[in-house]
């Protein structure tokens, strides 16, 4: 169901440790959404994190992993249930993030990360997920650099069964993949939509 076109390389020299960050254009014919896509991966991070909420043994691992935090958090006992939900939930995530009109109205389903964020006038770090899912809240995330109001960069997603990032190692992952792309966009002045697309005419 994704749909993507144009691939953009860029290199960054920090220190001595090369950094190469590729951009997806997620929607054929429309600049408003891009996700990070590593070289040595196939496919973009939205794309992946879709793949991966919609593998039913992806998901089995994932939360026999993490099963003590399902029932301290969420309170669910059955791995079966939590599945399900998933399916549920990234069906309608996915058609939230793609599927017109919704996709031309980003900003009612991207918030900032934290409180911090919502004081960045420029490339500020948001989060995404279904804000109004039934019986539960969400555990989705989906995770994003703000160019300019409904101009948004995914550089990966969750599953977050915690109250903060920091408190497990996937979730600080995504975390430093959001920090290390906003940090990229600093030093090559990239501060909006135009500075974006100005880069991506330069290489």
């Amino acid at each position: 169901k994704l749909r993507f076109s144009g691939i953009i390389l860029y290199f960054a020299q920090k220190s001595t440790k090369q950094i190469i960050m590729e951009f997806v254009r997620i929607i054929e014919g429309y600049d408003h959404l891009w996700a990070v896509r590593h070289p040595h991966k196939e496919y973009d991070e939205l794309t992946l994190l879709f793949q991966q909420w919609n593998d039913a043994s992806f998901l089995l691992d994932f939360f026999m992993e993490n099963l003590d935090d399902l029932k301290s958090y969420f309170h669910i006992e059955r791995i079966s249930t939590a599945i399900e939900d998933t399916f549920e939930d990234a069906q309608t995530l996915e058609e939230l993030i793609l599927d017109f009109p919704y996709t031309e109205n980003l900003d009612q389903l991207f918030k900032p990360l934290s409180q911090s964020d919502t004081r960045i006038q420029e490339l500020s770090r948001e989060k995404a997920r279904n804000w109004d899912r039934k019986q539960h809240s969400s555990w989705l995330r989906i995770y994003a650099i703000r160019l300019e109001p409904n101009v948004y960069v995914v550089t990966g997603g969750a599953i977050k069964l915690t109250a903060t990032m920091q408190e497990r190692e996937h979730t600080t992952i995504e975390l430093e993949k959001l920090n290390q792309c906003r940090n990229f966009f600093l030093a090559n002045n990239v501060f909006d939509k135009d500075s974006f697309m100005d880069l991506n005419k330069e290489n």
